[in-house]
């Protein structure tokens, strides 16, 4: 990354949005009370919903004993957050704008669910796991299941802190003056301070009652921006002449209504082939191997009811068509009525802060905080969700490393929760770091949605792959693994990464990746079959040198989003097979 483009994150961070653009309109007291009564409303029903937590089974899988529709209603919340409530109206109200996302939404989603419905929750409830990883270490050994674990925690990580900093440009917006003045008292930055408070209300949430909690109020969370959607169609439908339907007409004028591209490319996301494709294949993982979601399935009290919860949340579709219709009437709108000269400076910035603009100008009091509640509701059910996954995973692989180092036994159940939700504090703290860093990452990207869904890709392909080895009879590939999933990994970033940066990157990488392979890896353990391995591993590494020099990513030649998880699994696996050893069954690496 350049230092022009680090430069330019951190005069963000510093300054705020438009070096601190003025904006129209404000919250008033009855905004805050109606904000402060929902998360208060909200946090005290999750906590009764919840019921006490006395193990781990309670902390992080509520017991088995969550109702499929309360578990359908959390995935879609995650899997919902502030980019759709925020980003994708934008992509209809922009210069260029279209509905050619919604494809995703309405055929790979519904072909990910159908698979991860009926291949990867039968194989989930074989046995009682608390993750997926678990279940591909009982498959291929204890190594797998840290690799992969390792994986889930940096994906999901990145992942979260994209729709933390999403959510946090919309509240600098929301609550300018409020975040000014936390920033004036604190020395930290608006967007900061935004970040903070998303931070501290999730970390309350998850604290209370582990995943139960969360679920509970992710599915209140769900209802309070449907609910906040319906509240801005509303308001757009009176505010435009003609109504939606109006708005409509002038979209489909304005070519805004496309709905297909025919185009093959590979540096495009939403081509029909993309779609068809590469989506349907990439959203396999985030719904079927991401903690994130199968955490929740987990949650049910059986495999019908976990499928059912699956396929149930394709009702997210729902939402995805409100947030596409906002950005319609958000186009009407503005066709009839100017922007104020702070907000159309604040926009062209960022186009992802229509929406926040016309709430804060234009709804009346009351309306606005019910509709700053749903930011931080789109906020708070993503990143409440993470901090559980992430508490459970660190706790199953960090912990006993910690433990045996520290030459301490596992103690009780109330202990073991202690320690759980330790671990969420300190994913609370990363998390939120990572957030206000995020800058620096969504330089890279044409637009915040594809930040978000860009940063789930990352390690989405390595994991599915982990999947499909563990799932396959044999347990073949899983030493193998243990080397092509960080050369998925890296094969994704190189392929996003260009230029001189990445190119240098690229050399240090490699070179570290084959010195550990001559040191710690197989080819001295099979002769000759060693040799080739390393003379194929060697080969792939130069290739990667020359994939991170072909360019810049100005040059339009980064691949898109859809591609990373279909291009990190199809290498994992191949070099999984290509790197592994014939060995007999009870040597796997485990």
């Amino acid at each position: 990354m350049s230092g022009l483009l680090a430069a330019r994150a951190l005069g963000a961070l510093v300054a705020g949005p438009s070096g601190g653009a003025q904006l129209g309109g404000g919250f008033s007291g009855l905004d805050w009370l109606v904000v402060a009564l929902v998360l208060v409303a909200i946090t005290v029903l999750g906590e009764r919903l919840t019921g006490k937590q006395e193990s781990l089974r309670d902390f992080y899988l509520g017991g088995r004993q969550l109702p499929w529709f309360a578990v359908s209603a959390s995935i879609i919340a995650t899997e919902i957050s502030a980019v759709t409530f925020f980003a994708v109206p934008s992509m209809v109200w922009r210069d260029g704008g279209s509905l050619l996302y919604l494809q995703v939404g309405l055929v790979s989603a519904l072909v990910a669910r159908l698979v991860v419905a009926t291949v990867l929750v039968p194989a989930y409830y074989e046995r009682e796991v608390y993750s997926p990883y678990e279940f591909m270490g009982n498959r291929l050994g204890v190594s797998v299941r840290r690799m992969t674990t390792g994986l889930f925690m940096v994906g999901g990580a990145l992942a979260q802190s994209a729709r933390v900093y999403i959510t946090a440009v919309v509240i600098e917006v929301l609550a300018q003056e409020e975040l000014a003045a936390a920033a004036e008292l604190t020395g930290c930055s608006p967007l900061a301070c935004a970040v903070l408070a998303i931070a501290l209300v999730a970390l309350g949430w998850t604290w209370i009652g582990g995943v139960a909690t969360v679920v509970w109020t992710d599915a209140m969370l769900f209802l309070l921006f449907v609910g906040g959607m319906i509240g801005l169609l509303v308001a757009l439908h009176l505010g435009v002449e003609g109504g939606l339907g109006e708005s409509w007409r002038l979209a489909m004028e304005s070519g805004k209504l496309q709905l297909v591209d025919t185009d093959f490319a590979f540096t495009k996301p939403y081509t029909l082939w993309a779609v068809l494709f590469a989506a349907s294949w990439g959203l396999i993982g985030p719904y079927g191997t991401d903690q994130l979601i199968v955490q929740r399935l987990l949650c049910c009290r059986s495999k019908r009811d976990a499928q059912r919860a699956m396929i149930g949340s394709y009702a997210a579709i729902v939402v995805i068509g409100f947030a596409f219709l906002i950005g319609v009437g958000l186009h009407g709108y503005y066709l009839e009525h100017a922007m104020s000269g702070g907000a159309a400076s604040l926009v062209m910035e960022t186009p992802e802060r229509v929406l926040p603009v016309f709430v804060r100008e234009e709804l009346p009091a009351g309306v606005r905080g019910l509709v700053l509640a749903a930011a931080f509701a789109a906020a708070i059910s993503s990143l409440d969700s993470i901090l559980a996954a992430l508490g459970q995973a660190s706790q199953a692989t960090v912990w006993p490393l910690l433990r045996r180092l520290g030459r301490r036994e596992a103690g009780e159940a109330q202990d073991s929760i202690r320690v759980g939700r330790l671990f969420v504090v300190f994913w609370a703290a990363a998390l939120a770091g990572l957030a206000v860093l995020m800058p620096v990452i969504a330089e890279r990207y044409d637009d915040l949605l594809g930040l978000a869904l860009g940063m789930s890709g990352l390690v989405g392909g390595p994991l599915l792959a982990g999947f499909v080895l563990s799932w396959l009879p044999g347990g073949r590939g899983a030493a193998g693994f243990l080397w092509s999933a960080p050369l998925g990994l890296l094969t994704v970033l190189f392929a996003i990464w260009h230029g001189e940066y990445a190119y240098a990157a690229s050399w240090w990488a490699v070179g570290g990746f084959l010195l550990l392979w001559m040191i710690l890896g197989l080819p001295r353990r099979r002769q000759p079959q060693g040799v080739i391995q390393t003379i194929w591993l060697a080969f792939t590494l130069f290739l990667l040198t020359r994939l991170a020099e072909v360019g810049d990513f100005d040059d339009g030649r980064s691949i898109a989003w859809t591609w990373y998880v279909p291009v990190g699994s199809t290498m994992s696996l191949l070099y999984a097979f290509l790197l592994d050893r014939p060995s007999a069954p009870g040597d796997s690496g485990r």
